[in-house]
């Protein structure tokens, strides 16, 4: 996931087998959306933070809280220390 100033997204090449976690971190849930997963609507904000902060998922929102990284290096290690860090909870 990379988002460029246009708001463009594109697939990073260093996190091949991130779905899966990004998703989870990102809704809160294991699960596929019961309409599947073209029904998940994700909303990526960029805040004025800085490049030391890490992205914030409001999962009620799927909401992504996204600091303006200055590269795609950057934003993939910052990504990756959220979602490894990244403890939820979930019904049993």
């Amino acid at each position: 996931l990379w988002v460029q100033p246009r708001w463009e997204v594109t697939a990073l090449p260093c996190l091949p087998s991130l779905p899966v976690p990004l998703a989870v971190f990102l809704t809160g849930s294991d699960r596929i959306p019961i309409y599947g997963m073209s029904s998940l609507r994700i909303i990526i904000q960029s805040t004025p933070s800085g490049e030391q902060y890490l992205p914030v998922a409001h999962t009620c929102y799927n909401l992504l809280d996204l600091p303006k990284y200055s590269s795609k290096e950057i934003l993939s290690a910052r990504l990756v220390q959220a979602i490894d860090h990244y403890e939820g909870f979930s019904l049993a």
